[in-house]
């Protein structure tokens, strides 16, 4: 035979209940607040990779940018080369020049003075 419910037992159970009850709140609301934080890490993700997308993007343009400036560097130092090797060319052509009349001129003054003689 079952033994009766008393009051006592019915006191135990509503405790129970009412603990169980309170700790089932408190991990309701542990759970809400984890679900919350999860939410406003998962927008900080969000915008962490909107970010690295724009600055991968941005350091893209930066490359190309530079590669740019890399090639016309390139193109100003041959052209500048170029002009200065033909600028020391005619200026050793002119220089050759100026050393051949003088040298003619030193030969021609040298055959008067002997001729004087």
């Amino acid at each position: 035979m079952e033994r009766p419910v008393s009051t006592s037992d019915l006191l135990t159970a509503w405790r129970e209940a009412t603990r169980a009850a309170e700790l089932a709140e408190r991990l309701a609301a542990v759970a809400t607040a984890i679900a919350d934080q999860a939410d406003k890490n998962a927008l900080a993700s969000e915008e962490i990779a909107a970010l690295a997308e724009q600055a991968g993007e941005a350091a893209e343009r930066a490359s190309q940018s530079a590669r740019r400036a890399a090639t016309q560097a390139q193109e100003l130092a041959r052209s500048s080369r170029d002009n200065r090797l033909s600028d020391a060319n005619t200026n050793t052509v002119a220089a050759r020049e100026v050393e051949s009349v003088a040298r003619d001129r030193y030969h021609r003054a040298e055959q008067e003075a002997r001729s004087k003689t």
